[in-house]
């Protein structure tokens, strides 16, 4: 998949005949889940489906600068989207296929159910050929419960202020995941990383970039690296060494460790065995400086010899020559 096919495929359902959007509230009582279907009037509901519409538009299918990089090869780069490519999938993303595949989902009632336990929205737009399952997370702020002080409200073109008597949910256009052809994509890491599930998928791959590290007697003491597993985002940075790591055990030990004597952004930041054949890593700068090293993110530039610790480095395939 490329980020062009993606675009496409985003773009047929938007544009499919009778496209709209439906809405459901997530709720979580302790750990258990329930999702319910949001009754929104049509007016409103025409509004919501053109704003979230106009917002993929502009953020996905217009954003030419847009990146699709696999979860596993994340590098924080601020302009990506990320296709989840591990086994473990969170409870919070598998939502979104329960609302593309069922059709029979209860209704919210305000009585019963209330926004108390609103951990996130979702939002199906399509019809019934193509969709797409947005995920909104429920920030705090975004909900103003009547009982949360005195709030006051203006109502219509009346100048009279009333106390609030209801909660309110306020709705922007926002998203952090999608599911789209049996595929779920990441916009906002950080907000994944909230979610416990996606706590267990990393922790264990990352267990094998360990795994991978120690294979190579690279570094003295790899248990380092264990007891940092419950820092999510270092453990994400963990996994692409035990996936996708261009030096470990491809570049030789003695070359990798001289790379790091030697290049300007790391000369004097490592500690090293007496013999100097392996890293000592004691502190969490030169783990975290070890990590880029193994990701390759210290560049020179072939045209201007400079120097350049590099997040995004997408291969550039070499093109065939046109023939006349």
């Amino acid at each position: 998949m490329t980020i062009d096919e993606l675009k496409q495929d985003i773009s047929s359902v938007l544009s499919s005949s009778g496209s709209k959007a439906e809405f459901y509230f997530l709720l979580k009582n302790d750990t258990d889940f329930s999702i319910k279907s949001v009754d929104i009037n049509d007016p409103d509901q025409a509004e919501l489906t053109s704003a979230f519409s106009s917002h993929i538009t502009n953020s996905i299918l217009l954003n030419d600068d847009l990146s699709l990089v696999s979860l596993s090869s994340a590098d924080d780069r601020i302009n990506a989207v990320y296709e989840y490519d591990l086994q473990e999938i969170p409870d919070e993303l598998s939502h979104l296929k329960e609302i593309i595949d069922n059709e029979d989902i209860d209704p919210y009632v305000s009585n019963s159910d209330g926004l108390k336990n609103l951990e996130g929205i979702l939002i199906l737009i399509g019809n019934q050929d193509s969709q797409i399952a947005l995920y909104k997370y429920q920030y705090p702020i975004t909900l103003l419960k009547k009982d949360s002080g005195f709030s006051l409200i203006k109502s219509g073109g009346d100048d009279r202020f009333k106390k609030l008597d209801q909660d309110v949910l306020k709705i922007n256009s926002k998203f952090e995941f999608f599911k789209i052809n049996g595929k779920y994509y990441i916009l906002d890491l950080k907000t994944l990383e909230k979610f416990f599930g996606f706590h267990d998928a990393i922790k264990n791959i990352a267990k094998d970039g360990i795994k991978n590290i120690e294979d190579t007697s690279l570094v003295m003491n790899c248990d380092v690296f264990t007891s940092r597993l419950t820092d999510i985002s270092f453990s994400r940075k963990l996994v692409k060494s035990a996936k996708d790591s261009p030096v470990l055990g491809v570049i030789p030990n003695n070359q990798i460790i001289d790379f790091s004597k030697n290049h300007p952004a790391l000369t004097g930041r490592f500690k090293y065995s007496e013999d100097g054949s392996q890293f000592n890593l004691k502190t969490k700068k030169s783990q975290g400086l070890f990590l880029k090293l193994l990701n390759d993110d210290f560049l020179q530039s072939e045209l201007t010899k400079k120097y350049y610790d590099s997040i995004a480095k997408d291969n550039i395939q070499e093109s065939e020559e046109e023939t006349e």
